[in-house]
C-alpha cells in the first residue's frame, strides 16, 4: 500500500468530519475514493455508450424494435418496471 499526502486543507476538513462523526480518517479517504472511482467509471460508461451509439448509427444497420427484442427473450414491457 503507498501513502498519498493530502493538501493541508483538505487533511483538516477530513478530521474535523472524523471527530464529527466518529468515522476513521481511512474510512473517510477510502469512501471518497471509492466515490470518485464510481463516478470515473459512470463518466467512462457514458462516454463509450455515445461512441458505441454513434458508431451503430454511422453503420447504417437497422436496429431491433424493443417488442421483438423481449418477444425473442421471452420477455414484455412490463418485466422492464
Amino acid at each position: 500500500m503507498q501513502a498519498i499526502e493530502l493538501p493541508n486543507d483538505m487533511e483538516k476538513m477530513f478530521q474535523s468530519v472524523s471527530r464529527d462523526t466518529g468515522r476513521t480518517l481511512n474510512d473517510l479517504v477510502q469512501e471518497a475514493l471509492g466515490r470518485f472511482l464510481e463516478e470515473w467509471e459512470d463518466r467512462q460508461d457514458a462516454v463509450d455508450a455515445t461512441r458505441l451509439y454513434r458508431e451503430f448509427k454511422e453503420s447504417g444497420e437497422a436496429g431491433i424494435p424493443l417488442d421483438k427484442l423481449l418477444q425473442d427473450v421471452g420477455l414484455t414491457r412490463s418485466d422492464l418496471v
